[in-house]
């Protein structure tokens, strides 16, 4: 049987662990880093698609002042987040030029979410003028979403 000193054995099980932390890195949250479940998205910006903005606590009650907006509230490691975000850019689609589609990172903007009430992810709230109308809790097909915007409308 091999002795192995108890340093040893401290430096193997910390080798282990830090190449689980790359594996759980590059496997299961490979985006782990983006903004958007799309890819890598700046703030306050657009998604690669030019339909659904970007928002933060800056933006935030300013792009939902006027008109009628749909935020989701998600978050990159979320796995049904990551479900919403294709539905969400049909429903874009459906509704360009109508009405803004946009999404909130609660790990950025906590306050946001905070002020909402938001406490599960994807949380989705239809805004009028500034005022929540609406809201959808946990992964969405795009028909409600596209019946309750129109409705707006």
């Amino acid at each position: 049987m091999v002795k192995i000193s108890k340093s040893a054995t401290v430096a193997i099980t910390l080798a282990g662990i830090a190449v689980l932390v790359v594996l759980a890195k590059t496997t299961i949250f490979p985006n782990h880093h983006s903004n958007s479940a799309a890819g890598l998205v700046k703030h306050n910006d657009v998604d690669g698609g030019e339909l659904i903005m970007n928002l933060n606590v800056d933006s935030f009650d300013r792009t939902i002042a006027d008109g009628v907006t749909l935020v989701d509230f998600w978050a990159p490691w979320c796995g049904p987040c990551r479900k919403q975000g294709p539905i969400l850019e049909e429903v874009a689609e459906n509704v360009r030029g109508r009405a803004k589609i946009a999404k909130v990172n609660v790990d950025d903007a906590g306050s946001v979410a905070g002020r909402f009430g938001v406490q599960s992810i994807p949380t989705l709230i239809l805004f009028n003028d500034g005022d929540e109308v609406r809201r959808f809790v946990g992964v969405q097909s795009k028909e409600p979403l596209i019946e309750a915007i129109s409705a707006l409308l």
